[in-house]
């Protein structure tokens, strides 16, 4: 498959959004952010319905990068958002899980750990892309 389109398209729509809601995120941060776009844009299983039992069940550090980037999600945009849970779950949960992925690897991988420490500016350039 060709990602290229897909990469371009988020580039776009990051870099505008952080033009709109004046966060201007680090390098690899936005990177992150494209390429977590781009690799989730035909993906139909994200978010899960049932983000909790994701993370009950979560092994690998992709098992748990992917319940960060779910989380993401739908803090950003509302979406199969559980009606019982604070605001701040999702946001919470997030940064769990991708410090949690980061902790995988030896040494701990210093992007993951970026990107639980950035989770609400992330969240904040997404929301943008759907202003």
């Amino acid at each position: 498959m060709n990602w290229q389109p897909y990469v371009r398209a988020s580039w776009e729509l990051v870099m505008e959004s952080e033009g709109k809601v004046k966060v201007f995120l680090q390098h690899e941060i936005e990177a992150y952010l494209v390429h977590m776009m781009a690799r989730t844009f035909t993906d139909p299983s994200i978010p899960p319905d049932i983000i909790a039992l994701e993370f009950a069940n979560a092994k690998t550090k992709g098992d748990y990068q992917r319940i960060g980037d779910s989380c993401l999600f739908i803090d950003a945009w509302d979406v199969k958002r559980a009606k019982l849970v604070n605001r701040d779950y999702y946001q919470n949960l997030g940064q769990i899980a991708y410090s949690s992925a980061s902790l995988k690897d030896r040494p701990a991988d210093q992007l993951l750990e970026s990107v639980a420490q950035n989770f609400a500016f992330l969240s904040r350039v997404l929301r943008g892309v759907r202003l």
